[in-house]
């Protein structure tokens, strides 16, 4: 959970700070969507990469060597405010190139060793947890995400109002993830994770893995590409762009907003524990586990849709509450999806999850450039939240139709 945690405080500081960017640097809409558009290209090509190690090695090695990675990446970001380097990048045809370019390749950088994060979190999930126990414990994972969010915007507002430069948080944060490492080392024993299997609670002599069926899997793995493609764009527009929406577009100052992005994610930590303890709930009253989640899902997706009605009540307070009731339905269908795709095969989970995260982020990616673009040529964000709304539906029509139980 608090690897989850500094890896949203890295990837959250630059929307926060985007607009400041903006003034400083020309950090105009369009080349901000091609940002978000490289770091979730490089993530997915991390998911593949990291998903494929992590079956091999085990996260107790790998995990070290990704949170390395991307608190590096998040040290170096500030030297785009340095002349020294930036100049090796500046076009003088075309102004502000330089820290443009660096803030890219650092943020390519950044998404590329983060995606190495959930394929070593998801196998020690599955290690620690038997089937009824991971969605609250996924939720309990995945809540590092938003407690990364919700920190981040009172951090930024505490050093502005000290009179730091928007680098100390980048450095600050940095430093946090490199000493994550000898902590991880030190709790986690070799041996412990190297070498994931079946828990053995979950899956007992009783109750033998099933054999392995082709059309089932194929059923099984577009039902799981169809729930994470459509979680992972309602999430991450409203990641990226709501400090710029409320800026920008709605006209808040900066420490309003820094008071409405947090309340963003702690709505959204609230709906990531609620969906555990919600089917876990139905469980307990007899629910089969499956029908549970479907159900869940449902419910979640409904609270998502709020988002689709920014435009619609015509921005202001009235749009920050719909996008907040959105915020605790979103992160509340990510630990269903994490239970989902902890049922995959053993043996393969990680690659064949990372496959399907690389497929979810190149779309994600794409959404990213081409909003950025929207954007700037009309100063509309509605279609990006209309978007962000309604993209979980088709996730739960393939769990209705496509998903059987084993």
């Amino acid at each position: 959970m608090f690897a989850t945690l500094l890896n949203y405080m890295d990837r959250q500081v630059l929307p926060q700070i985007a607009t400041e960017l903006l003034k400083d640097y020309g950090l105009d809409n369009a080349r901000y969507g091609k940002v978000g558009r490289n770091f979730a290209w490089a993530f997915a090509v991390g998911s593949i990469f990291f998903g494929l190690i992590a079956d091999r090695i085990g996260p107790r090695l790998l995990y070290p060597f990704v949170l390395i990675g991307w608190s590096v990446a998040g040290l170096a970001t500030p030297l785009m405010a340095d002349p020294r380097f930036t100049s090796l990048l500046e076009d003088p045809a075309e102004p502000g190139t330089g820290p443009y370019l660096w803030l890219l390749y650092c943020r390519t950088l950044l998404g590329f060793f983060e995606a190495g994060h959930w394929p070593c979190a998801l196998l020690t999930a599955r290690q620690i947890l038997t089937a009824k126990d991971r969605p609250l414990g996924n939720g309990l994972l995945q809540s590092g995400a938003s407690l990364g969010a919700i920190l981040v915007p009172p951090y930024i507002a505490a050093v502005r109002h000290l009179g730091g430069g928007w680098e100390i948080a980048f450095w600050t944060i940095g430093v946090i993830g490199l000493l994550w490492v000898p902590v991880w080392l030190l709790l986690v024993r070799r041996g412990d994770l190297d070498h994931p299997t079946e828990t053995p609670n979950a899956v007992t002599p009783d109750s033998p893995s099933p054999p392995f069926v082709w059309g089932h899997f194929i059923c099984v793995y577009a039902t799981l590409f169809a729930v994470i493609l459509g979680i992972s764009v309602s999430w991450q527009f409203i990641r990226e762009w709501l400090p710029k929406y409320m800026k920008e577009s709605q006209g808040f100052s900066a420490d309003t907003t820094d008071f409405i992005v947090p309340a963003y994610y702690i709505s959204a930590e609230l709906g990531c524990f609620a969906f555990g303890v919600f089917v876990r709930w139905l469980v307990l009253r007899g629910r089969e586990v499956h029908s549970a989640r479907i159900t869940g899902y449902a419910v979640f997706a409904g609270i998502t849709a709020s988002a689709a009605l920014v435009g619609v009540v015509g921005g202001g307070w009235p749009a920050v509450g719909a996008i907040i009731l959105a915020g605790f339905g979103i992160l509340g269908l990510h630990p269903c999806y994490y239970a989902l795709a902890q049922e995959l095969p053993t043996r393969h989970m990680a690659f064949l999850s990372g496959m399907l995260a690389a497929a979810a982020w190149f779309a994600v990616g794409k959404v990213q450039e081409l909003m950025g673009a929207h954007i700037q040529a009309t100063g509309s964000y509605d279609q990006g939240f209309v978007l962000a709304g309604l993209a979980p539906l088709p996730g739960l029509i393939a769990l209705v139709i496509l998903w059987r139980k084993r």
